[in-house]
C-alpha cells in the first residue's frame, strides 16, 4: 500500500512502461525518478563562516568618505569659522578708531561780510567702556568658540554613527538576498522533482501543489530582500558618494571582536560621560552664558567716549593749528540693560538645564546601546543553536522522506525552518557587528 504524498519505489517500473508512451528513453526515465527522490540534496542557505564586507569599500573608507561630503559636517565647520572670527573681533575690541571730521560754520563779522570757519580735526578715539566689556567679552567668545570645536566632534561621531549603521545594514541586506535566492533556487528544484515524481506515478499531484506554494512563498521573500538590498545599498551609496558599482562586490573577512567591558552599561556610561563631546560643549555653553552676564553688566556703564588729534583750521578769520581732545559722556536713562542682565542670567539656567539634560540622555542612550549590544551576542548564540537545530531537523525529514517516512508536507515545512533559520542568524550577526561599531563610537573610541 502507497502512503500518499510519500516517494513510492513502484514509480520505477512505471516510468519504464511510461517511456514508451512519450519521446523519453528508458534510461531517461529511469534517471529522473531515481533523481527525484535525492532533490533534497539540493545545496542549501548556508551561514558564511566568516562575515562579509563590501570588496571595495571598508568601513573606515565609508566613514572618511561620509565626513567629506556630509552636510552636517560642512555646517558644523560654518559654525566653527564664525565662532572663531567672533572670538578675533571680541579680541580686536578696544582697538581706537582713527577719526577725521571736518566742520564748515558760517560767523557773523558786523558790519562787515560773514565769514566762513574751517576746522579739519584728525586723531584717534577711544570708548573707555570697551576697556570693561572686553574680559567678559573675549570669555564669552572663547567658551563659544571651544563650544563649536566639541559640536563638530559631536557632529563628526553622529555622522560616523549613521554610517556604520547604513553600512552594516547594507551588509546584512545583502547576506539576506543571497539567503532567500539559494531558498528560491532549492524550492524550484524542489517543484521540478516534484513534477518528475508526479508524472512517474511515485508521488501524488499533492506534492506539486504543495512545491509551487513553497516555490511562490520563496519568490516573494526574494523580491522582498532583493527590494530591502536595493534600498540599503542606495542610502549608503548616496551618503558615502562612491560610485554605483562600488558596493557590487563583498569578501569574507574578520571583524574586531567585541570588548566584553562594553557590554557593562556602568563601564560604557563612564567612559561615555568622560569623552563625548556633546558633554563637553553643554559644559563649554554653560561658561559662555555665565560670561554673557559680566558682558550685559559691562553694556549698561555709562559710556565715555574719548578723541584726540590735531586741529587745522580757521576760527573767525584767525588760522588754528593745534592739537585737540574731546570728551563725551553718555548716560543710559531706561532700564533696557538692567533687563538685558535678566536675560542673561535666564540663559545661564537654560545652559544649565541643557548641560544636565544632555549628560542624563546620553548615558540613557549609551547604557541601552551596552544592553543591546548583550543581547545582540545571546541573540548570535541563540540563533546560531536554532539553525543548528533546523539543520538536524531537515535532514532527518529528507531522509524520512526518502525512506516514505516524512510526507511532502514536513519536508517543505523543514526546510522552511531551516531557511528562515539561515537568515535569523544572519541578521542577528550583522545586528551586533552594528551594536558594537555604535557603542565604540559612542563612548569616544
Amino acid at each position: 500500500m502507497r502512503i500518499p504524498g510519500r516517494p513510492n519505489a513502484s514509480g520505477l517500473a512505471f516510468a519504464v512502461v511510461a517511456c514508451t508512451c512519450a519521446a523519453v528513453t528508458p534510461v531517461a526515465a529511469l534517471a529522473a525518478v531515481v533523481a527525484a527522490p535525492r532533490a533534497a540534496n539540493v545545496s542549501l542557505p548556508a551561514v558564511p563562516q566568516r562575515p562579509i564586507v563590501f570588496a571595495n569599500l571598508s568601513l573606515e573608507n565609508a566613514e572618511s568618505k561620509a565626513l567629506a561630503s556630509s552636510p552636517d559636517i560642512a555646517a558644523a565647520n560654518a559654525r566653527l569659522e564664525q565662532s572663531r572670527a567672533s572670538l578675533a573681533a571680541a579680541r580686536a575690541g578696544v582697538a581706537p578708531s582713527l577719526i577725521s571730521t571736518y566742520a564748515q560754520v558760517p560767523q557773523g563779522n558786523p558790519p562787515g561780510p560773514t565769514i566762513v570757519s574751517r576746522q579739519l580735526t584728525s586723531g584717534l578715539q577711544l570708548t573707555l567702556g570697551d576697556f570693561v566689556a572686553y574680559s567678559p567679552a573675549v570669555r564669552e567668545a572663547a567658551f563659544t568658540l571651544a563650544a563649536s570645536e566639541a559640536d563638530r566632534g559631536a557632529a563628526l561621531a553622529t555622522e560616523r554613527v549613521k554610517v556604520v549603521g547604513l553600512y552594516f545594514d547594507a551588509l546584512k541586506a545583502r547576506a539576506v538576498a543571497g539567503a532567500r535566492r539559494d531558498a528560491l533556487a532549492l524550492s524550484t528544484s524542489q517543484y521540478r522533482a516534484a513534477q518528475i515524481r508526479a508524472r512517474a506515478g511515485d508521488a501524488p499531484q499533492l506534492d506539486v501543489l504543495r512545491a509551487d506554494v513553497a516555490v511562490a512563498r520563496a519568490t516573494a521573500d526574494l523580491e522582498t530582500a532583493t527590494a530591502a538590498d536595493a534600498n540599503a545599498s542606495e542610502a549608503l551609496r548616496v551618503e558615502t558618494s562612491v560610485a554605483s558599482g562600488a558596493l557590487d562586490a563583498t569578501r569574507e573577512t574578520d571583524l574586531p571582536a567585541v570588548d566584553a567591558r562594553l557590554t557593562d552599561p556602568t563601564v560604557a556610561v563612564s567612559r561615555a560621560r568622560a569623552a563625548r563631546p556633546e558633554i563637553r560643549s553643554a559644559a563649554l555653553a554653560m561658561r559662555a552664558a555665565d560670561a554673557a552676564v559680566g558682558s550685559a553688566r559691562a553694556a549698561g556703564f555709562p559710556t565715555v567716549t574719548v578723541s584726540g588729534g590735531y586741529l587745522v583750521g580757521t576760527d573767525s578769520g584767525v588760522p588754528i593749528n593745534a592739537p585737540s581732545v574731546n570728551a563725551q559722556l553718555t548716560l543710559p536713562l531706561s532700564h533696557a540693560n538692567r533687563d538685558r542682565v535678566t536675560v542673561a542670567r535666564a540663559k545661564v539656567t537654560e545652559a544649565q538645564a541643557k548641560a544636565a539634560g544632555v549628560e542624563r540622555q546620553i548615558a540613557l542612550d549609551v547604557a541601552a546601546s551596552a544592553r543591546t549590544l548583550g543581547a545582540s551576542e545571546r541573540a548570535v548564540a541563540a540563533t546560531s543553536r536554532a539553525r543548528t537545530s533546523a539543520e538536524a531537523e531537515r535532514r532527518a525529514t529528507e531522509l524520512g522522506y526518502r525512506n516514505g517516512a516524512s510526507s511532502s508536507l514536513e519536508l517543505t515545512s523543514a526546510r522552511a525552518t531551516y531557511s528562515q533559520a539561515v537568515v535569523d542568524e544572519l541578521s542577528a550577526r550583522y545586528d551586533v557587528e552594528k551594536a558594537r561599531a555604535t557603542l565604540e563610537i559612542e563612548v569616544g573610541s
